[in-house]
């Protein structure tokens, strides 16, 4: 069964130079959950774009072997579709059969979308495990740390939380529901709750995130899409 993913209307939302599809999650980027959700349906993928996207194709052509097919048009079907594959208001990937053509993030801000998908991925880990346990390690239920960090003894955890490898800690407070990326510098008093670091972000000390995006350049509020002014 091929499923159409149809992407457009949200060209201008980017996160570090990249596109939805591209977007951290964890250690991997949403595209590979994305397959993951219709390997296990049987589906292969026809992403299809508004405009051309490169870094996107060039990504897929890369990454994925025979076994999840994955293609990247643009335009949009022409023809009747087996099925469309979509994220819903909840970040819950979706298959419908049909060929209605549904667009495949909600009306919504996507960086809502996407944070979305980022809790049901954290509360899955604080569910099941680690199912990486060769790149990373679960120290308490539903706290997942990568291999190679340095982090402080006075450091406190609420799960849910994962911490990307490479990344140093010292004196703060992480969780519930915070992604760290990899190689990421969080300071001593820095309180984090709802947020997501991303990868090789600094973190200056004493600092208050809750429902932030910290890119390495401004912050975000997930919710709005739009810059977040922290005091």
């Amino acid at each position: 069964m091929n499923a159409d993913a149809i992407l457009y209307d949200k060209p201008a939302t980017l996160l570090n130079g990249e596109s939805f599809f591209l977007w951290e999650l964890g250690q991997r980027r949403v595209i590979e959950h994305w397959m993951d959700h219709l390997f296990r349906s049987n589906a292969m993928l026809t992403l299809w774009l508004e405009k051309d996207d490169p870094a996107l194709a060039t990504y897929v052509r890369d990454t994925f072997p025979l076994c999840k097919q994955v293609e990247v048009k643009v335009g949009v079907p022409e023809a009747a579709t087996d099925a469309s594959a979509f994220v819903d208001a909840s970040g819950a990937i979706q298959l419908q059969r049909g060929t209605a053509i549904v667009p495949c993030l909600p009306d919504q801000p996507v960086t809502k979308t996407w944070f979305a998908m980022v809790k049901r991925w954290l509360h899955e880990l604080q569910k099941f495990g680690t199912q990486l346990p060769e790149l990373e390690t679960q120290i308490s239920p539903g706290v997942i740390i990568g291999h190679h960090c340095s982090i402080s003894k006075d450091t406190v955890f609420n799960a849910p939380c994962w911490i990307g490898s490479g990344s140093t800690i010292s004196g703060a407070t992480i969780g519930p529901n915070v992604v760290v990326g990899e190689d990421c510098v969080i300071t001593a008093g820095t309180h984090i709750t709802d947020s997501y670091v991303l990868s090789r972000t600094f973190i200056r000390p004493n600092m208050k995130l809750d429902g932030i995006i910290a890119t390495p350049k401004n912050f975000i509020d997930h919710a709005t899409g739009e810059p977040a002014v922290l005091s």
